[in-house]
């Protein structure tokens, strides 16, 4: 059985470095597997970073134009603003205006009715001492007097 014991034992001998060979070679490939995926998530990283780095210039280059967007309505805002103001006090001056014109306009008129009277009562007191008053002129003007029952000539 020596000889047995001696194939057995060779058997051994030549088993154990094919077994640390097939460990070294799983262990291997274990760690080629590991140090992939550490690359691989390495550049999703790296990617993502990228990615960021990307966003974070495209936000900021959004934010300057849109500050700079706010600050042209800002100074449109105050335009119109200072605008509607000046509207606002030319508005008022011609309101002023036409109320004082409206004012002169009714004065002017009830000079135009008590002249008209005037005229009546003269042409009246010519009728009455027996002289003939000259015949009613067409008013002048661009507008018509408006004439009162009152203030006609009896002619």
């Amino acid at each position: 059985m020596s000889g047995l014991s001696d194939i057995i034992v060779q058997l051994a001998i030549a088993i154990v470095p094919l077994g640390v060979a097939y460990l070294a070679f799983r262990s291997a490939t274990d760690a080629n597997k590991k140090t992939q995926q550490t690359a691989l998530q390495q550049a999703e990283r790296q990617a993502e970073l990228e990615r960021s780095k990307v966003d974070a210039e495209a936000f900021t280059r959004a934010k300057t134009i849109y500050e700079a967007a706010l600050t042209q309505m800002e100074q449109q805002v105050a335009r119109v603003q200072s605008q509607a103001a000046q509207f606002s006090t030319d508005l008022i001056a011609e309101q002023t205006t036409a109320t004082a014109m409206g004012d002169q306009i009714r004065r002017l008129q009830a000079q135009i009715r008590a002249l008209e009277r005037t005229v009546a009562a003269l042409r009246a007191q010519l009728v009455a001492a027996g002289l003939s008053p000259s015949p009613a002129s067409e008013p002048t003007g661009p507008f018509p007097i408006r004439r009162s029952s009152r203030a006609r000539s009896p002619e």
